[in-house]
């Protein structure tokens, strides 16, 4: 018999804030859509190789190179830790539906594997356990720490204003300085083990920042509480991470310019990026940063990995064609090896090639490519 008290269909209360009566039906479909996205997407930090990488940091890196990558290694790993921590310990407190708290809890185990990722980077060349709190000893890095501690989530103005931190403007402008300059390596034929790692977190903090970007326009529009003031708040607080950005870029350049790459070009692509998401949060821009600074990122983003055949021929094929026969004319392998020759007919040199098949990379690849 049916319990009298359960509630009808027509009286289960809505909203990010409310929890699921049962599993289905979804009120937040695009949160299951961009759970099964990062599924599909999963990788492991083992699937890279990093000999070469140990061999660049001894002898192709120059001293302001080795440097520059010290001060970002410093840093980068705690990064991934602090927006791993919002998910766990803020967001896991307040978005209650099902299928949106499975979205989060994928995000953030992806987190986790970035952050291994790069410990394994820093352990591989042979940094020290010491680095990983070398990060406050530098009051760059520690401004950049200090000030995502600010967040909360006690009313609904300070989630909107998070979800705006983390989403926009930590996944998607902070992570993305490091990216760039992490990437210009992998363009001079150095350290591309790095440069997979880089890449693959690029596509997915590109993934978490639309979904992220998506919770926000969702709960505005639920909850009202994007008021004149709070988005004002929002817009300063872009500018306040654009302004700790520019300390932090200063500090990795100490040395100097490298090879390729100039502090004042890293310093303009923020600003690039600082205007692409405020656009996306439908707030006013604030720099006029209408032409992309760095053209070649976008080229070596959409590259070659770096693997050899068999190393890539494990990981390069989509975890969603695993829904089909792995044998065959239409099988994964046979897939898998159409997209190989392909890559080698159109190689131009040992960092050049064909672009990924689409149907790993998905749409948070396309949105990647616009914006990077």
């Amino acid at each position: 018999m049916a319990d009298a008290s359960a509630p009808k269909s027509s009286e289960i209360k809505t909203g990010l804030l409310t929890p699921s009566y049962a599993y289905k039906p979804f009120r937040y479909p695009w949160a299951y859509d961009f759970w099964k996205r990062q599924q599909q997407i999963h990788w492991m930090p083992e699937e890279v190789p990093l000999g070469e990488d140990c061999k660049d940091w001894a002898n192709k890196l120059s001293d302001a190179e080795r440097n520059l990558l010290t001060q970002i290694f410093r840093f980068f790993t705690q990064s991934d830790v602090e927006v791993n921590d919002n998910y766990m310990e803020r967001y896991a407190r307040v978005f209650k539906p099902t299928e949106v708290k499975m979205m989060l809890s994928a995000f953030s185990n992806m987190e986790t594997v970035h952050i291994a990722a790069y410990a394994l980077l820093l352990e591989t060349i042979g940094m020290p356990e010491a680095e990983f709190t070398a990060f406050m000893d530098y009051k760059a890095m520690r401004d950049k720490h200090d000030f995502m501690q600010k967040f909360g989530v006690e009313t609904n103005e300070d989630i909107a204003r998070t979800l705006a931190m983390f989403g926009a403007f930590t996944e998607g402008l902070q992570l993305f300085a490091s990216f760039a300059m992490l990437m210009n390596f992998p363009r001079f034929n150095k350290m591309k083990g790095m440069g997979q790692i880089v890449s693959w977190s690029v596509r997915d903090e590109s993934l978490h920042c639309e979904g992220m970007i998506r919770m926000y326009h969702a709960f505005a529009r639920e909850t009202g509480c994007v008021t004149k003031a709070v988005a004002a708040d929002i817009v300063e607080c872009c500018r306040t991470v654009v302004g700790l950005e520019d300390k932090f870029i200063d500090l990795a350049f100490e040395m100097g310019p490298v090879e390729g790459m100039t502090p004042d070009d890293i310093k303009q692509y923020i600003r690039y990026i600082a205007d692409w998401r405020l656009g996306q949060l439908d707030l006013p821009k604030l720099y006029g940063a209408a032409k992309h600074p760095l053209p070649w990122l976008t080229e070596i983003l959409n590259g070659v990995e770096h693997a050899n055949f068999f190393e890539a021929r494990a990981t390069e094929y989509s975890k969603a064609a695993t829904r089909g026969e792995w044998h065959g004319e239409g099988g994964v392998w046979a897939n898998f090896d159409k997209v190989m020759e392909k890559r080698r007919a159109g190689a131009k040199g040992a960092a050049a090639g064909a672009p990924r098949a689409k149907a790993e990379t998905g749409d948070a690849r396309d949105g990647a490519r616009e914006m990077i």
